[in-house]
């Protein structure tokens, strides 16, 4: 196993070691004082560890989920009413695909492209983001 090595804003060169099971960081000349001057305030506070911070990754949004829950979902955050008046001056194909599509996908080209034309009450238009929350919360609504 290589061992990673970092290259600092100073230019000065990191590595990090694996000794007895713990991360050592060494640089070029030895160990290095970084932990000890940071523990000693010279680069601001340090935060104490805290074993109950969770940091795992936020949930990623479901990338199908059913009609019930898409419209539901549309239907608790006040947009349904907003993507059923967008879709009556759709063609035909689309109103198509809105009707009848079992499932829907967070990539659909579809919901994507619709998102800019949706808006909130403070009038900003939906974004990515906004449809990721869309999809975790329509992954909640149980069919």
């Amino acid at each position: 196993m290589q061992t990673p090595q970092y290259v600092t804003a100073d230019q000065s060169s990191i590595r990090l070691e694996m000794e007895g099971g713990a991360v050592r960081v060494v640089d070029r000349d030895g160990p290095s004082d970084l932990f000890g001057r940071a523990e000693a305030g010279e680069f601001g506070a340090v935060a104490p560890f805290d074993p109950g911070f969770d940091v795992s990754p936020p949930p990623e949004p479901a990338r199908r989920v059913s009609r019930l829950q898409a419209k539901g979902a549309l239907l608790q955050m006040g947009l349904l009413d907003q993507v059923e008046a967008l879709m009556a001056g759709m063609d035909q194909m689309t109103r198509l695909a809105w009707q009848e599509a079992s499932t829907f996908d967070r990539a659909s080209p579809l919901l994507n492209g619709l998102a800019p034309y949706l808006s909130w009450p403070d009038g900003s238009a939906l974004t990515g983001a906004d449809l990721d929350q869309l999809f975790l919360l329509a992954e909640t609504i149980e069919v």
